[in-house]
């Protein structure tokens, strides 16, 4: 059931939103890390849901500031721990 609806709220999912969130969590982009971080979401948001979070991560690591890839990390662990 989750899935149906993480896959239903991807597709309308925007770089504005990415956007938003991150100053909505006082977060500060770097240029481009919306775009990285969109792409990542979209590519590997099912490894994340039900594979190796942490495998996929570093992925993200290579192509963020150490600052955004913390603070995604961060949020991370805090939803996760909410949805638990």
């Amino acid at each position: 059931m989750y899935e149906a609806l993480i896959k239903e709220y991807l597709k309308r999912l925007s770089l504005k939103d990415i956007n938003d969130f991150a100053v909505k969590n006082k977060i500060v982009l770097q240029k481009n890390e919306d775009k990285i971080i969109y792409d990542f979401i979209m590519e590997n948001w099912k490894e994340v849901y039900k594979g190796n979070a942490k495998l996929a991560f570093e992925k993200l690591k290579k192509n963020v500031s150490n600052e955004t890839y913390n603070n995604v990390i961060t949020l991370y662990n805090q939803f996760k721990n909410k949805i638990k």
